[in-house]
């Protein structure tokens, strides 16, 4: 009997070997094309090479968790670290060159917020991203490109070619979003800002998108801590400053010679 249910135990972990090996061979199988789109990928958003292992193993992971993962939009399958690590790779070089012609000079610590605020987004060719009239986004450009223009007649035709404004891979659309964000009036943020121009794909896209929602959110979080910070560096160098001063002044020296005087030259107690 005994010898029954070791042989039955272990026709079932040799079962269970197989099909563990099955089930790798088929990942590994899967993982062939997946592999040379992500290389593929990588190479297209000039992403480093030490993130490659990293993102193949959140893919792998993925797939032994039988989760779906499609390649045309990988990103939204990885992990939250890795997006946020690409998202900035990409991203925060595309800022830096704006900041510079907005404003906002002076608040060039929250670029990084800014990007870890953006969501990926994927649009088919002939899409409309924003119509002219809708609440205004801010848009950075991986891959493909977008047109933008005046609906002159109102039924979503463009507008001339002088009209006519073209963004593609590497380029921003709506940095004027920024300008809002950081403007301080109070009065000023309740009112959204509006695009005023039509937004559309002249082939797939890849995107990150800002909302004025997220930026509204953002901002103010974020000047709360500056604010905390600067009181509590203001409350240092108070009492820093206090104690400095109590320090030098006539009564303390003299204590501090007494104090000194009775260490050196009274007798100490056991």
């Amino acid at each position: 009997m005994a010898t029954e249910r070791a042989a039955k135990k272990a026709e079932m972990e040799a079962e269970k070997k197989k099909m563990e090996a099955r089930n790798e061979e088929e990942i590994r199988i899967k993982m062939i094309p997946i592999r040379l789109e992500i290389e593929s990928w990588m190479a297209r958003d000039h992403l480093p090479d030490n993130m490659k292992e990293h993102i193949i193993n959140c893919i792998q992971h993925r797939l032994e968790q039988k989760k779906d993962f499609d390649i045309e939009k990988p990103i939204l399958h990885l992990s939250k670290d890795l997006i946020t690590e690409i998202k900035r790779h990409i991203c925060l070089p595309l800022l830096k060159k704006v900041v510079p012609n907005l404003a906002i000079q002076g608040d060039q610590n929250l670029l990084e917020p800014i990007c870890e605020s953006l969501k990926p987004k994927y649009y088919n060719e002939d899409s409309y991203i924003l119509q002219e009239g809708e609440p205004l986004m801010m848009l950075f450009i991986t891959q493909g490109s977008v047109c933008c223009f005046k609906t002159s007649r109102g039924d979503n035709s463009m507008g001339t070619d002088s009209d006519t404004q073209y963004i593609e891979k590497g380029e921003i659309w709506g940095e004027e979003l920024l300008e809002w964000g950081f403007n301080r009036s109070s009065a000023h943020k309740k009112s959204v800002p509006i695009s005023t121009k039509t937004v559309k794909t002249t082939s797939k896209v890849e995107a990150f998108a800002l909302t004025a929602k997220d930026l509204k959110n953002l901002v103010p979080m974020h000047t709360r801590a500056a604010e905390a910070t600067k009181e509590f560096v203001k409350e240092f160098f108070r009492t820093h400053s206090k104690e400095n001063k109590n320090e030098n002044s006539p009564k303390m020296s003299e204590q501090k010679g007494t104090s000194r005087l009775l260490e050196d030259g009274a007798p100490k107690s056991c």
